[in-house]
């Protein structure tokens, strides 16, 4: 028998994060399109349900292969530089930025989603400073690898300032992780 679900952050109803999101949800002025990889969707620790429900200008689409008309003009990719792709910007050379753009999944996943949509690729890219995670739940394997939703707030406090705002969803995402590390160690999860 499947377990009930929460239509809005479909999440299995016990583990339900609506309560904890803040109410309405944070303004902010860069809007954000998340990218997620299919197999990502399902995942009880992936964390785009908080960004999204929690962000009034957040947008999630699924799947591998995206049309290039989902990306703004002057869109800019959440992600470190790599080989031939486009030098990670500084803020400073942000400021026509109409939308930032996250691949959710693993780094694998993402490295297909890079792969399977060439015009990503073309994308300027922000790189963010290398810094700790909070996210318990996962392993990251080099430092400064970073949650989606992590990546997403510390982007957008970079690029409009005013960390405390951030705060509601900040307390969300710690009550989520600390909510999967009580599950892991009582054997719940």
């Amino acid at each position: 028998m499947a377990r009930a679900v929460c239509p809005r952050c479909e999440r299995p109803l016990s583990t339900c994060l609506c309560a904890t999101l803040p109410a309405p949800p944070l303004a902010h002025r860069t809007p954000l399109l998340i990218l997620q990889h299919p197999a990502e969707a399902g995942h009880a620790k992936n964390t785009t349900a908080l960004l999204t429900l929690g962000l009034q200008s957040a947008r999630l689409l699924r799947g591998e292969v995206f049309d290039a008309n989902v990306a703004q003009p002057a869109a800019t990719l959440l992600y470190p530089g790599e080989g031939e792709a486009p030098a990670p910007q500084h803020v400073s050379q942000l400021s026509q930025l109409s939308q930032l753009i996250l691949l959710d999944g693993s780094w694998r996943q993402s490295r297909r989603l890079l792969a399977a949509n060439p015009w990503l690729a073309a994308l300027p890219r922000l790189a963010l400073p290398e810094q700790a995670g909070r996210y318990a739940l996962r392993r990251a394997h080099r430092p400064g690898q970073l949650s989606t939703l992590e990546a997403g707030l510390h982007a957008l406090a970079l690029l409009e300032g005013g960390t405390e705002r951030f705060e509601p969803l900040w307390a969300a995402f710690d009550a989520f992780v600390q909510g999967g590390l009580y599950r892991r160690e009582t054997g719940m999860a």
